[in-house]
């Protein structure tokens, strides 16, 4: 007889048991002779404390095991999940891990510049000023423009070359201005032309717009600021332009004047670029061939605006492409040479010259805009 004791899991004893509960059983072995098979008989099975009224006792052969109430209480397998009790037996169940599917990681995205992510701007195509403009502009004002002198200078025999004057001065408001202007007003649609045209710079541009607006029965309107001088407002009046003092910088009646000409729909005018007013600035050139024999070169100032020059240049070049042409700026304030360096125009004529481009040589100072 063999006798061994057994010690459960104190994971079952869950009803304040302290001590591990003992499994006795008495086995007995023996070999049967007709099979071969060694045959085990236990005579005494107690698991856990002993309940009232006795034991249980049992054969169990083989493996093998008779029906009795269970000696586990079911509500100790809860925490389990995987076992079930069944009419006294345990059945264990076999649980599958189902895994997510695996997270497939992309690929970081490669460091790109930002000029990648944005369509590249195209700049804007260059526009010409054609000869056909200019010929079409000096036919159109030849009425309200006269043809200025280009007289032969005292200057010649100083410089040891002949030097011709063209005295655009003596245009009505003392201003090759009036060229450029009067084409463009007379480019107007006819419903600007009876809506009217504002200005609000005080300069020889503004006076060109104030006289030729009235001469083509167009309404005018000039804002200035109260620091504009007496005499110059009263050449305005003269002019038959309709003038009104607002603010007290040249600031305050611009933005006042784009004010009114979104409020009313008038045209607000300053000197800027168009083809218009460049084309009747090129009627200049087209004189100065017909005056001048055997011209060589054309000198033109070129300090703040370029218009004169743009468009002298256009229709002397296209006369005769051997003609020199020839800007000239202050050498403190030389913006056209900084605009062919940094290939970019510059329209800001209250900025400082970039001294770098000029080795540094430059003074500081300060302008504001001013018109011709």
């Amino acid at each position: 007889m063999i006798n061994r004791t057994f010690y459960l899991n104190n994971a079952l004893n869950k009803q304040g048991h302290t001590e591990p509960a003992p499994f006795n059983a008495a086995v007995h072995s023996a070999q049967n002779p007709q099979t071969g098979f060694t045959e085990t008989r236990v005579d005494e099975l107690r698991l856990g404390p002993s309940p009232p009224g006795g034991s249980y006792k049992g054969p169990i052969s083989n493996g093998s095991v008779g029906r009795r109430p269970t000696l586990i209480e079911p509500e100790r397998l809860k925490d389990f999940g995987e076992e079930e009790l069944l009419n006294g037996d345990v059945r264990v169940w076999e649980a599958t891990v189902v895994c997510p599917p695996e997270v497939q990681l992309l690929d970081p995205p490669k460091t790109r510049r930002v000029s990648e992510f944005t369509a590249p701007v195209k700049p804007p195509p260059p526009q010409y000023l054609r000869f056909e403009d200019i010929s079409a502009a000096a036919f159109k004002i030849q009425s309200g423009i006269q043809r200025t002198p280009c007289t032969y200078s005292r200057l010649s025999k100083q410089y040891g070359m002949e030097i011709y004057l063209k005295k655009e001065h003596l245009n009505y408001t003392g201003s090759v201005k009036e060229r450029g202007v009067l084409y463009l007003l007379t480019s107007l649609t006819q419903g600007q032309q009876k809506k009217g045209v504002i200005v609000a710079t005080d300069c020889n541009f503004s006076m060109a717009v104030a006289h030729h607006a009235v001469e083509l029965k167009i309404p005018v309107f000039v804002i200035m600021p109260s620091s504009c001088s007496a005499p110059r407002l009263r050449n305005y009046r003269d002019y038959g332009a309709m003038v009104i003092s607002y603010g007290s910088t040249a600031q305050d009646s611009q933005n006042h004047a784009r004010h009114l000409a979104r409020e009313n729909g008038y045209l607000y005018l300053e000197e800027d670029e168009s083809a218009a007013y460049l084309a009747g600035l090129g009627t200049v050139g087209m004189e100065i061939f017909e005056q001048v024999p055997k011209l060589d070169a054309v000198v033109v100032p070129a300090g703040g605006q370029y218009g004169l020059l743009a468009g002298t240049a256009a229709a002397i070049k296209h006369l005769n492409s051997r003609i020199l042409v020839i800007g000239v700026e202050p050498e403190d304030f030389p913006l056209l040479l900084q605009s062919l360096k940094t290939d970019c125009p510059v329209k800001d004529m209250a900025s400082i010259p970039n001294k770098k481009l000029y080795g540094g040589n430059l003074t500081s100072f300060h302008t504001g805009p001013k018109c011709g």
